[in-house]
């Protein structure tokens, strides 16, 4: 008897359980089976790649097309680009971040900053907007330049080296 009514009490609990209303990114759509997992695979489709600007190739100028384009760095180091079709282009940026560290002490963080700059005048910067609209010619050559990034060895904790690390800037280029 104790094992038929626990049959039926299972049987009940799980009926139960799967009538319950799903909750999720896109409710009664499951991608990965984990809501976090469905989230970053989301947020990586929805940003477009990131071009890389590093000292090996910061020679290199960058070619943006149609379409949303992206240009990271974590570097202190400028990169060239230019457009293939004259207009206005929506610019975003995520500002990056310098953090000195080192043990028994406080972080220390500093934001690093980006401009875009035709000649010596500049076009967009972080330290104004995070968001603009600015328009952009065919043939010009843009210099992104960064700003921010300190000297770890000019500081020091309780007498000691500090580490750092830097998280990259990104600027997303999209053509309206």
């Amino acid at each position: 008897m104790r094992k038929i009514s626990l049959v039926i009490v299972s049987i009940i609990l799980c009926l139960q359980c799967s009538q319950k209303e799903e909750k999720g990114l896109i409710p009664g759509q499951k991608i990965t089976g984990n809501a976090f997992s469905d989230v970053l695979l989301f947020l990586a489709l929805s940003n477009s790649p990131c071009h890389f600007i590093t000292n090996e190739n910061a020679s290199q100028v960058i070619h943006l097309g149609e379409g949303s384009f992206s240009i990271c760095s974590s570097e202190k180091v400028s990169g060239a680009l230019q457009v293939k079709v004259s207009g206005n282009y929506e610019v975003t940026a995520n500002l990056g971040r310098q953090t000195l560290t080192s043990s028994n002490c406080s972080s220390t963080r500093f934001d690093v900053h980006v401009a875009l700059k035709e000649d010596t005048v500049e076009r967009f910067s972080t330290k104004n907007a995070l968001t603009e609209t600015i328009s952009l010619s065919e043939g010009k050559t843009y210099t992104m330049v960064p700003s921010g990034h300190v000297d770890p060895s000019l500081y020091q904790c309780q007498g000691r080296a500090v580490s750092s690390s830097v998280s990259a800037y990104r600027v997303t280029f999209r053509k309206l």
